[in-house]
């Protein structure tokens, strides 16, 4: 089998069949809750063991392609002078005391993936900009009220600086061995194109540029943002990971020779296997049409999947023919 072939993809470099998931190391994986044996999710993150146990484990279920690192985007506030709560839903809260060097054990666990599963693609994640804020005035839900207004009133410097760390994010991860990196600017769909022109764009393309400075191809994805793909298209990432809500053919209209990432509904995950059989060779059929296509889900693995429908899918994948 070819080693690193998502790798090789993303860089425009072969056209070949390749499956991952996003949230593929999560709780739908029977061990998870065992290996995470009721520890804080912070404590959970600061175990290089655990880093390296948790995104293999899909490997164990799933013939991917890809190790995508076992993390959260909501660590670069950790370093500016913040924490992060996940029990009871999520908060970021300033904190004086000094928090654990997350980063170190990152750096360690990816080591420890990539001496283990040579032959994988690694991929590191990071939040976009507006995604990372949205969990410190909004706590990532609803229609972001708080942030936006606190771009509109023009309080930008918060999202410059949380931009420059988490190109830090990026690169301890790069620097550590993932071999490419995606970004999820996932709610960044929520504002309307003028919001994005005048309050984000800007930010964003010189995040982007300093992401792609450190040599790894990159993986851009948002949801239900198809009224901003043309303003994606001028950020010039490497892979447009598209969310299921727009066919790949529609995708093409805006950019015929793209290298694209997606895009199954994961909402119909549990729909009978002739079913999705069906809807894999459709999204891997018009995938084929681009200059390289890697077959994903349109947005993360739900809670509730059943793995056994993610290695059909899979498996789907890797005997399409061409």
């Amino acid at each position: 089998m070819e080693g690193k072939k998502i790798l090789k993809i993303a860089k425009g470099e072969l056209q070949d069949n390749a499956v991952w998931f996003m949230r593929q190391a999560g709780r739908y994986l029977p061990e998870y809750e065992s290996l995470k044996a009721g520890r804080p999710f912070l404590e959970f993150l600061n175990d290089p063991k655990t880093i390296f146990d948790v995104s293999s484990l899909p490997l164990k279920y799933v013939d991917v392609d890809a190790i995508v690192v076992f993390t959260d985007i909501l660590l670069p506030f950790t370093r500016m002078g913040y924490t992060v709560k996940y029990e009871n839903g999520i908060s970021v809260m300033r904190n004086d005391k000094e928090e654990f060097d997350y980063y170190s054990s990152l750096s360690a666990g990816i080591k420890r993936i990539s001496e283990g599963h040579p032959e994988k693609t690694i991929i590191g994640v990071v939040g976009g900009p507006f995604t990372t804020l949205s969990y410190l005035y909004d706590g990532g839900n609803g229609g972001y009220r708080k942030t936006k207004e606190k771009l509109i009133s023009g309080q930008v410097e918060t999202l410059s600086l949380l931009a420059d760390r988490i190109v830090e994010f990026a690169k301890s991860q790069s620097d550590a061995g993932a071999d490419v990196i995606q970004v999820f600017d996932s709610w960044v769909g929520n504002v309307s194109e003028t919001f994005y022109m005048r309050h984000i764009r800007e930010i964003e393309a010189r995040f982007l540029e300093k992401i792609k400075a450190l040599g790894k191809p990159v993986i851009f994805y948002s949801e239900g943002s198809s009224h901003l793909y043309r303003q994606f298209l001028e950020l010039e990432p490497d892979v447009y990971s598209i969310d299921w809500r727009m066919d790949l053919d529609g995708f093409r209209e805006i950019c015929r020779n793209c290298i694209v990432q997606g895009n199954l509904d994961p909402n119909i995950l549990g729909a009978d296997d002739l079913y999705l059989r069906d809807e894999t060779r459709r999204i891997m059929k018009q995938g084929s049409k681009f200059r390289g296509h890697i077959f994903n889900l349109g947005h993360g693995v739900k809670p509730w999947t059943d793995w056994k429908k993610l290695a059909l899918i899979a498996r789907e994948v890797h005997k399409f023919e061409r």
